[in-house]
């Protein structure tokens, strides 16, 4: 049986670990064709071989999202892997710590130059491929809770996803009428790799406990929860919804 984005064509930031792959294997499983994208050849190839010989329409592009020259070899690749693009989703992102004290310049340029100006330069490459495709096409950003919700020692990953958040809104505007829809989806705490440092530091359990306390629903996210809401969110089924901001968060943001 066809699934939902059968013959769709998607591409995938931040690919092949944690939220990144686990989207990327959904949008397959149910029909797509797909590429993902990131920096680390190993990751990539280890996930687009973990899914054959069933999907043979599964790709990596190794990508540095922040330069404009990187971003415009993908475009180039998707074109001629894919032949075109209906789904972009923004899911690469990087986080540190600290106050506007502690936070040098080094660390603030780096999270902005992969949370926000990546997002920036992807969207922007692979626009005319959107266009291309026409009504239908979407673009998903995936975001977080602390774009919205302040917590002590998360400035420059905070601000990035806020200024992520308003690009959505606002590239949803740009481009309704043309029915290209942009939306987001807010992820609590997911236990990805980049929960590690995290749980090296309180230990796993510890770690596990504090997370828990968070989350009104006292449960710590999967990447196959963000998967889920991407499904639906990229799907016809989501036809009259953009600029959308989706708490994927155990209850955090009912407070």
């Amino acid at each position: 049986m066809a699934g939902k984005f059968q013959g769709k064509r998607v591409l995938v930031t931040g690919g092949g670990t944690g939220i990144g792959r686990e989207v990327a294997v959904a949008f397959l499983q149910q029909g797509a064709r797909v590429v993902i994208c990131g920096r680390r050849h190993g990751p990539l190839k280890e996930a687009v071989q973990s899914q054959q010989p069933a999907f043979p329409d599964f790709h990596y592009v190794e990508c540095d999202i922040s330069d404009p020259a990187d971003v415009a070899e993908l475009r180039d690749k998707v074109r001629q892997l894919l032949g075109g693009l209906d789904v972009l989703v923004n899911n690469a992102g990087v986080s540190e710590r600290g106050n506007i004290e502690s936070t040098t310049l080094k660390v603030w340029d780096r999270v902005m130059n992969v949370n926000l100006r990546g997002t920036f330069l992807v969207t922007q490459a692979v626009l005319p491929l959107l266009k291309e495709a026409g009504r239908g096409a979407n673009v998903l950003n995936i975001s977080s809770n602390l774009g919205r919700q302040a917590e002590q020692h998360q400035l420059v990953y905070a601000a990035s996803k806020a200024g992520l958040d308003m690009f959505t809104r606002c590239c949803a505007l740009d481009y309704a009428e043309e029915g290209i829809r942009f939306n987001t989806i807010s992820p609590g705490v997911i236990d990805t790799p980049m929960q590690d440092s995290n749980k090296g530091e309180l230990g796993y359990q510890e770690w596990r406990s504090q997370m828990e306390q968070l989350h009104p629903l006292r449960a710590i996210g999967l990447p196959k929860d963000v998967a889920a809401a991407a499904l639906f969110l990229c799907s016809a089924d989501a036809d009259w919804l953009t600029g959308v901001n989706l708490p994927v968060d155990g209850g955090m943001c009912a407070r």
